[in-house]
């Protein structure tokens, strides 16, 4: 073998590792990226799940309302009067805590109902405007 053709090996070869280099590192990076959306995604279904307070349910009078509001579609159980409601905020469909939460932590950001996209800035907003409509009496 001449100089010529080792050179080109050589040269072959730092293209070939170099590039198989960049994927790897490419690699890497988009699995840490992915990793973080993630974990950012349960990091804020948790912050909507302390942000948000349950609405105790009243049963209302016969005719006096939407009857689609007396059990929650997830579980398909009747709420009981008192008990606590999980109201999403933005499109206020309502649900058990214990049954919404799972369906939150799956990594679906919507509600089951409308598919309205749920967030946890949504929540700190409707939070605050109901503490100030609360203050204003």
């Amino acid at each position: 073998m001449d100089w010529l053709n080792i050179a080109l090996v050589c040269f072959t070869m730092t293209v070939m590792y170099g590039s198989m280099l960049f994927i790897l590192v490419s690699e890497v990076a988009a699995c840490i990226r992915r990793w973080r959306s993630r974990r950012d995604k349960l990091l804020a279904v948790d912050r909507l799940l302390e942000t948000v307070d349950d609405v105790p349910y009243q049963r209302l009078p016969a005719g006096d309302g939407d009857d689609d509001d007396e059990g929650c579609v997830i579980c398909l159980a009747e709420y009981e009067h008192g008990e606590g409601r999980f109201v999403l905020p933005g499109c206020a469909h309502t649900f058990h805590r214990d049954c919404i939460a799972p369906w939150l932590r799956q990594g679906n950001g919507t509600c089951p109902v409308c598919r309205a996209t749920v967030r946890a800035a949504a929540a700190e907003q409707h939070r605050v405007i109901i503490d100030t409509a609360e203050n204003m009496v």
